[in-house]
């Protein structure tokens, strides 16, 4: 068995499992961690992105500014 990385920095994952069902298991868990690895990406970038802007175009949308757990 060959082991493959869904992207760059990746995790190398081997699996060998019998029967009905574990196939199906395993790749939608690594579906389900792969998605929510883009959806924490594509949410940090937007914070970026709104951090960039100018004053008052934050204050008219409402952009209070990111937080990060540490500045709590």
């Amino acid at each position: 068995m060959e082991t493959q990385k869904s992207h760059a920095d990746g995790a190398n994952l081997a699996v060998l499992a019998r029967g009905n069902g574990f196939y199906y298991a395993i790749r939608r868990f690594v579906g389900d961690a792969i998605e929510a690895r883009r959806r924490r990406a594509v949410v940090r970038h937007t914070e970026e992105e709104l951090a960039q802007m100018p004053d008052y175009l934050q204050r008219d949308i409402g952009w209070t500014g990111a937080t990060s757990h540490e500045e709590r």
